[in-house]
């Protein structure tokens, strides 16, 4: 007879374990869905851009049209392939919507500091970039810099040029308060300022992006387009940056093209000023994937960290309730 007891107990505590694990299951399915997050390896993750019938304000990144966004976790690793190597392993955040004549995408991650200036040789600038193919082959470009037969459209955006358009242009009299300047007669004479006299990017003092429209087809090929039609924003808030980039859908040929209800790849990289991070010394994903949806995008796009948290939480205790309410069971048995 007691052995008897001791089998129905113990069976009564497989159903009451049985339930528990299922209840489990069942719980974190519901938050996969709720969060639109999958459980998959970073080269299959689907950026998913849906259509927004909202406008999207693109000098404030952090505005309320992108929790209509389903955010994806990218994770990204230091560029260890070429010279100059660096960067770490970081996390990005990244959200994309459409509104059929546009893509936006936007990116998110920690970064303690807000490094926006580039006055000193020593300092230097908090970055983010997304690449996309030029066009779609049969095999998906290299991650670093795209290949010769392969080329690679590359939005960068600057915290430094960002600060330009926000706080205005960083001088030499605005970098050394206290340095004492002779006169120089030329100072109105745009040919006496060679980087600026010869259109280049980082002399310009007049920026109306902070996006740099870029392309790419192999190491050391990195060139500004002629086309800076790249519009978007970046700011610092709490501890994190969140950079904005924003073009039209099909700007001819020489440039990635977007079409509703296509795919084409996506990859991401980032930039950290303080860590003395710049050119190929930064953090970067290999391609994932990014979709078109003509889907329309509705508010609460995904769920916050602190709310699956409490979610979690209620599942571990409802869990453990489960639990030991089947060993007082299986004790009560024996």
């Amino acid at each position: 007879m007691r052995v008897r007891g001791q089998e129905s107990a113990m069976q009564s505590t497989n159903r009451w374990t049985v339930t528990a694990i299922v209840f489990a299951a069942f719980a974190v399915a519901i938050v996969l869905t709720l969060g639109d997050m999958r459980l998959a390896s970073s080269q299959t993750v689907t950026l998913v851009a849906k259509q927004t019938e909202a406008t999207v304000p693109l000098d404030d990144p952090f505005d309320g049209v992108w929790d209509s966004a389903n955010p994806i976790e990218a994770p990204l690793s230091g560029q260890l392939i070429v010279q100059p190597k660096g960067g770490v392993d970081r996390t990005v955040t990244a959200r994309a919507l459409h509104d059929n004549d546009r893509l936006y995408v936007l990116l998110e991650w920690q970064d303690d500091t807000e490094d926006v200036l580039v006055s000193h040789q020593t300092e230097f600038t908090d970055a983010a970039a997304v690449q996309f193919p030029v066009s779609e082959g049969e095999s998906v470009p290299s991650f670093c810099m795209g290949d010769p037969t392969a080329p690679v459209n590359v939005w960068q955006w600057k915290g430094a040029w960002q600060s330009d358009i926000d706080q205005g242009f960083v001088g030499i009299q605005d970098a050394n308060p206290n340095i004492a300047v002779d006169t120089y007669p030329f100072e109105d004479e745009e040919v006496f300022y060679p980087a600026r006299s010869v259109g280049n990017a980082y002399a310009a003092t007049d920026r109306t992006t902070p996006v740099d429209n870029l392309l790419a087809g192999s190491f050391g090929t990195l060139t500004q387009a002629d086309d800076q039609i790249v519009d978007g924003s970046g700011e610092w808030r709490d501890g994190s940056w969140r950079a904005l980039f924003a073009r039209d859908l099909d700007v001819g040929e020489e440039y990635s093209r977007f079409t509703v209800n296509e795919s084409t790849n996506i990859a991401f990289a980032v930039w950290d000023g303080a860590e003395n991070e710049r050119n190929g010394t930064k953090s970067v994903s290999q391609f994932l994937t990014l979709s078109l949806s003509d889907e329309i995008a509705k508010g609460g796009g995904g769920i916050e960290t602190w709310q699956i948290a409490l979610i979690a939480i209620a599942v571990a205790a409802v869990t453990g309730v489960l639990a030991l309410r089947g060993w007082q069971r299986s004790k009560q048995q024996q």
